[in-house]
C-alpha cells in the first residue's frame, strides 16, 4: 500500500475520521484471483441507498475488475463498516446506467467536471468506469 493510502486508511479508522469521512471511504474486499483481503481508500458519492465510486484513470488501475460481476465488499464510512455488494459499471457498455451514476458523483463533486473537459456528464460517463455499491 502506498504511503498516502496507508495514511488515509489510518486516519479513516481513527477517532478523527470525520476530517475525511464525508467524501472518502475505505473499501475492503477479497481479491478475485489472489484471495487476499485488499483494503483501499476511494472517494465516494451517495446514490439512492448506496454509494458510487468513480474510478479515476481506470485504464491504469485493476482493483475495479474484481467487480465485473457483482461481489461482496465492505465499506467504511463515518467510522462504521457496512456490508455491501459492488458491481463495476463500464460506461461504454452501459451508458444510461453510467450517466445516472456520473450525475450523482458530479453533483457531490462538481469540480470533478474539469477532469472531463468539454464533455458533458453523459459523454463523460461513456468513457468512465464507476463502481456501484449497495447494501447487502
Amino acid at each position: 500500500m502506498a504511503i498516502g493510502n496507508w495514511f488515509v486508511s489510518v486516519l479513516l479508522r481513527s477517532p478523527v475520521h470525520r476530517v475525511m469521512s464525508g467524501s472518502v471511504d475505505l473499501v475492503r474486499y477479497q481479491g478475485h484471483r489472489s484471495g487476499r483481503q485488499i483494503t483501499t481508500p476511494t472517494q465516494y458519492a451517495t446514490h439512492d441507498d448506496g454509494i458510487v465510486i468513480l474510478v479515476a484513470r481506470h485504464e491504469t488501475k485493476t482493483w475495479w475488475k474484481n467487480f465485473v460481476e457483482e461481489r461482496d465488499i465492505d465499506v467504511l464510512i463515518s467510522g462504521e463498516w457496512s456490508p455491501m455488494v459492488a458491481r463495476a459499471v463500464v460506461g461504454a457498455d452501459e451508458p444510461e446506467v453510467a450517466a445516472a451514476l456520473m450525475e450523482s458523483y458530479l453533483h457531490r463533486f462538481p469540480k470533478a467536471k474539469r477532469i472531463f473537459g468539454e464533455l458533458g456528464p453523459e459523454a463523460a460517463a461513456k468513457w468512465s468506469v464507476l463502481v456501484l455499491c449497495r447494501p447487502r
